[in-house]
């Protein structure tokens, strides 16, 4: 068994191990989304209802949800730079594995078009997600032999990294690797004309993260020779995971993955590496996922979720690396409370949003409380925090989406001890009480309350 192999094995286990009441109800299967908003609002939406991909045209005033995927089992990747294209996964049924199809449909013409039957995905920590370039509607995912007949004749650690360019009504396969042995992860620079490419450390080779041109020409960007886990004798670092690029591509974020499929569902240690300088700055540790990095608009700030435990409910602090301040951390925590999901607006005078709520207890618990009473907070550049949204402590507020002209807020609401699902809502940054869009979202918690993948998706154009 390889270390690639065992290690999802042992997230299969990870994720079964716990597992809350069902947010999802038979009952609840048969009814339909509503627009609640009647009114046009500035957003496109594709969401999950009942675990298939919906979508809503805010543009147009009154225009009804529309179902794009009628069997099986979605998750959204999301939308292209264009918002032409919305990208997602699809299985037949919900399970663990490990290698699912890869999709892309045309909300506007409901047209689905089959990319790749076997895209790597590991779920429960986000790593390895099909991408879309920042710049064009280009998508970026990693095969393997994984599950495949013929595995005893292919090794099960050679893995390709691919393109999938949508021209028109058709999408244009590019190879840029072609099976590499122990390639890891991948992410688009900010320009969006490569990827950055990671490889695990092996018995001669260290932990190497590459510039990969789209035509597979490959530059060392930095390697990191053989090194322990901070604190866990005799554990080793794997691999970079999880990076995300500042916006003027002078520092990169990235998780350090351990050797350990089970340790790194607590802890990965968490930098930042100046390219410049090639410096290393370690942050500490946390959750390996990357929707946690929120570099702000002017690359001066990366907030970022400290904590160990593999629960969101607990121990997660909001941290921030301030470039300006010699690369200092600043804690933007409070006591007694788990923060989560930080995004920064878009305007000059940038906010922070990020989700904040008690800390509480996951395990041995067989109820929604310790997920409820969750609100979206603002921090100003002056560190000035409060919370932005309230409501009925029996409801949370999730996976903030900032308004591209800086007004307001977009956001997931459930009640989950009442609904199988929530509802889209949006707050200007000048009212008192959110207007709920879009009622028929689902509510999946995700691995232990993470609350990712989101169940939703917006474009804010045309």
């Amino acid at each position: 068994m390889t270390v690639r192999h065992f290690r999802i094995f042992l997230l299969f286990i990870l994720s079964v191990l716990y597992v809350l009441p069902s947010s999802s109800a038979s009952a609840a299967s048969a009814s339909k989304p509503i627009r609640v908003y009647k009114e046009a609002f500035p957003a496109k939406i594709v969401f999950l209802h009942d675990h298939h991909l919906w979508f809503i045209n805010g543009n147009q005033a009154g225009a009804a949800p529309a179902q794009l995927t009628k069997n099986g089992f979605a998750q959204i990747v999301g939308w292209s730079p264009s918002g032409k294209w919305l990208a997602y996964l699809f299985s037949e049924k919900e399970d663990y594995e490990n290698v699912k199809e890869l999709w892309v449909v045309n909300p506007k013409t409901n047209k689905s078009y089959l990319i790749e039957k076997r895209v790597n995905v590991i779920d429960a920590h986000r790593s390895e997600l099909p991408a879309w370039s920042t710049t064009s509607d280009t998508l970026a995912y990693m095969t393997s032999y994984r599950g495949q007949k013929n595995m005893e004749k292919a090794s099960e650690d050679r893995i390709s990294l691919k393109i999938a360019t949508m021209e028109q009504e058709r999408s244009v396969i590019s190879p840029v690797l072609i099976e590499k042995e122990n390639m890891e992860d991948f992410a688009w620079t900010p320009d969006g004309k490569s990827l950055t490419v990671s490889y695990a450390r092996t018995e001669n080779n260290p932990m190497k993260v590459e510039n990969v041109a789209l035509d597979g020409e490959s530059t060392l960007l930095f390697s990191i020779p053989k090194e322990e886990v901070p604190g866990i004798e005799g554990m080793e670092q794997r691999s970079v995971v999880g990076m995300k690029w500042s916006p003027d591509g002078r520092y990169l974020a990235y998780f350090l993955h351990p050797n350990s499929g089970s340790t790194s569902a607590d802890l990965n240690t968490i930098e930042v590496i100046n390219m410049q300088t090639k410096k290393r700055i370690r942050l500490g540790s946390g959750l390996k996922y990357a929707e946690w990095f929120a570099w702000s608009p002017d690359s001066m700030k990366l907030a970022y979720i400290d904590g160990e435990g593999r629960e969101a409910t607990e121990n997660k602090r909001l941290y921030l690396f301030d470039v300006k301040a010699e690369e200092t951390i600043v804690h933007a925590d409070q006591k007694g409370q788990a923060d989560t999901h930080p995004v920064w607006t878009t305007e000059a005078s940038s906010k922070l949003l990020f989700t904040r709520g008690p800390a509480s207890d996951l395990f041995g618990k067989k109820d929604w409380s310790p997920l409820q009473n969750r609100r979206i907070w603002i921090r100003t550049q002056d560190g000035q925090e409060k919370a932005f949204t309230s409501a009925s402590t029996r409801t949370s507020d999730y996976n903030a989406v900032s308004q591209v002209n800086g007004k307001g807020v977009i956001f997931l609401r459930v009640t989950l001890d009442k609904q199988p699902f929530g509802s889209v809502y949006y707050q200007s940054f000048t009212a008192s009480k959110p207007v709920e869009w879009v009622r028929g979202v689902d509510c999946e918690i995700g691995y232990y309350g993470s609350f990712l993948p989101a169940s939703f998706a917006v474009y804010q154009g045309k």
